[in-house]
């Protein structure tokens, strides 16, 4: 059992806290992972979906990688 001790009104502590993460499947350097979007252009890799093996010793995929993208813009006519 955890106890917090704070001066801050309950309704702060707990703000966002019933809000769950949201996961998404993306694909990155042509492997499969689960991401969590912590800005609107910057997700977190939270687990690797590959079933190579050669993608679990690649660094860029580890859990915990934050990946930073921009969408694309449409060429002009």
């Amino acid at each position: 059992m955890s106890v917090l001790w704070t001066v801050l009104p309950l309704e702060l502590v707990l703000d966002g806290f019933e809000k769950g993460a949201v996961y998404e499947e993306a694909e990155v350097a042509g492997a499969r992972v689960m991401v969590e979007r912590v800005a609107p252009f910057e997700s977190r890799i939270v687990r690797l979906l590959s079933t190579a093996p050669e993608d679990y010793l690649r660094p860029e995929l580890q859990p915990g990688t934050t990946l930073t993208y921009r969408p694309a813009l449409a060429a002009a006519e």
